[in-house]
């Protein structure tokens, strides 16, 4: 199964794939990696979703045009589902103008994200199965109390993932 994450800039899109990816092996690396100075929680730096880490990796995620770029090898793959982090609301899009700082969002980049992470999108473009994507709104993944979040996800370690999520949303607040 070929998990995509597919987010808006500032979105949280890093923070839910370590969430997936968080087992005991790993857990002191993420607990590092969200303890540092640096408010990103990119296990990896520079890595643009490319055909390589696509095809190399069973979770990947990106923004819509990164996806895009490989299109016809997401069409091709069989079982794969979505995670979508959608702004489909004000108080969505109020938190990533917060997080977006000085780089503001002008009206069209603004409705533009709307719409690029409709579900609908990922079914017409991706050739995916609507029983394939899930939607997780920015307001959800912002909240202090992300159970309902984690469940949908079916993250292994949630007592792990609600420490790191906690440390996540206090630097990115």
């Amino acid at each position: 199964m070929k998990t995509i994450i597919c987010f808006p800039p500032q979105a949280g899109g890093n923070h839910v794939k370590n969430l997936l990816l968080l087992n005991e092996t790993n857990f002191e690396f993420y607990e590092n990696l969200y303890n540092g100075n640096d408010i990103k929680v990119h296990a990896h730096e520079g890595g643009n979703l490319t055909k390589a880490i696509y095809y190399a990796n069973d979770i990947v995620h990106g923004h819509f045009g990164e996806i895009m770029s490989i299109r016809e090898d997401v069409q091709l793959t069989e079982n794969k589902r979505w995670i979508l982090i959608s702004p489909d609301t004000y108080e969505c899009r109020s938190i990533l103008y917060t997080r977006l700082g000085e780089l503001k969002l002008d009206g069209y980049f603004d409705h533009e994200q709307v719409f690029l992470y409709e579900p609908h999108m990922y079914h017409t473009y991706f050739k995916s199965k609507m029983d394939d994507i899930m939607n997780i709104s920015v307001y959800e993944l912002f909240n202090d109390d992300i159970d309902d979040v984690l469940n949908r996800l079916n993250v292994a370690h949630k007592d792990k993932a609600k420490y790191l999520h906690k440390i996540w949303k206090a630097k990115v607040s």
